[in-house]
């Protein structure tokens, strides 16, 4: 008996550990609610915007909230206007003069993803959210027969940017843009000269920010079975200039920007893929690790590294590298997720790790 419970005693040591180990140097924090899954953050004023959803009954309800420290969450009212909105996730905003917010339900007759858009004064501090107001939209302004997806949002001033892919006026599907000066009312662009695709190409867009040159969109053009890189900047949101990144059969999926410059991440499409990251638009791409599927989720360039979370056959990494994409390092995670999203805190890391049901948030101190 006394050997029994001395290895269940051993046992429980050594489980204690691996899960010290695992944890690698985070900090578990509590979630904002019980069941919240926080599916982004973004960085506001005096904190971080943390966007996704909570439980409700057998569904789920758009949530957003706002920290200063990732520790205390103040809740953000969200005011559903449509049958989509009350299922809607939250997954993406620009916050410029105002704070509009992308939501994404599932339904109608095929299951398709249909877009919410909503909207909120700016969040001065988080003990002061600002309501979240839906504003339902004409269902083929976003969506119906010639439409592709919208998938995130940016805002500079008070203008706000959502990209996605449309069925230009020559009919060839092409990355295009929407705008809104409120929030509420929307133009789609889906014929600007920089973005949409002239004959013998197929352009795509996959991510926008914000940075030195105002708006920055990183994707791709396909010529002759070819993927090119591209970067599209804009002062204004309006107008475009398009820039192709140094390189062939690559795609430019995610860009992080600082005051100071733009750090932009990838992939290559050759038989053996690796992580390509562009310190600058004119700079040849650096490799970095190497998987048969790649998908990065998101890009922060610090002012002494960028970090990337990068998936690598369905695995998630943290990776960090120097201004010049050089010096590659593999961060460990708390635990193993296949997605993830981060933002940066005066005290740390943020990190979200997600599944179906909720997140686990966690907390990094700057080394």
């Amino acid at each position: 008996m006394r050997w029994s419970f001395a290895l269940l005693a051993v046992l429980a040591l050594v489980a204690g550990c691996a899960r010290a180990a695992t944890h690698s140097g985070w900090r578990e924090l509590s979630a904002p609610v019980a069941g919240a899954r926080v599916l982004e953050l973004i960085p506001v004023r005096d904190g971080v915007l943390a966007l996704g959803s909570v439980p409700s009954g057998t569904d789920r309800a758009p949530a957003a909230w706002l920290s200063a420290d990732g520790t205390r969450w103040t809740s953000i009212p969200a005011r559903p206007e449509s049958p989509y909105g009350f299922l809607a996730e939250l997954i993406s905003a620009g916050v410029g003069e105002r704070t509009v917010v992308l939501g994404q339900a599932f339904g109608g007759a095929h299951g398709n993803p249909r877009m919410t858009i909503w909207s909120g004064d700016k969040p001065e501090t988080p003990d002061h959210p600002a309501e979240l107001v839906e504003h339902p939209q004409a269902f083929e302004l976003f969506g119906g027969p010639h439409a592709l997806a919208v998938t995130a949002a940016a805002g500079l001033a008070g203008v706000t940017v959502l990209i996605g892919g449309w069925d230009g006026p020559d009919g060839r599907y092409g990355a295009a843009t929407w705008t809104s000066v409120d929030g509420a009312n929307w133009e789609r662009h889906a014929d600007d000269p920089a973005l949409s695709s002239v004959p013998g190409e197929l352009t795509g867009a996959a991510a926008i920010t914000t940075g030195p040159p105002g708006f920055v969109i990183v994707g791709q053009t396909q010529r002759d079975r070819t993927q090119l890189p591209l970067e599209w900047t804009s002062p204004d949101g309006f107008t475009w200039r398009r820039i192709a990144l140094p390189g062939t059969s690559a795609l430019a999926t995610r860009a992080g920007c600082n005051p100071d410059r733009c750090t932009v991440f990838g992939q290559s499409t050759s038989a053996s893929p690796t992580v390509l990251c562009w310190p600058n638009d004119a700079t040849p791409a650096v490799p970095g690790p190497a998987a048969g599927i790649i998908d990065t989720l998101k890009v922060i360039a610090e002012d002494s590294r960028t970090l990337a979370i990068v998936r690598l056959d369905g695995a998630a990494h943290l990776l960090s590298v120097d201004p010049n994409c050089a010096d590659w390092q593999d961060i460990p995670l708390p635990i193993p997720a296949t997605r993830v999203q981060m933002a940066t805190l005066p005290a740390g890391l943020l990190l979200s790790t997600i599944d179906d049901d909720a997140s686990r948030l966690w907390l990094r101190a700057h080394p």
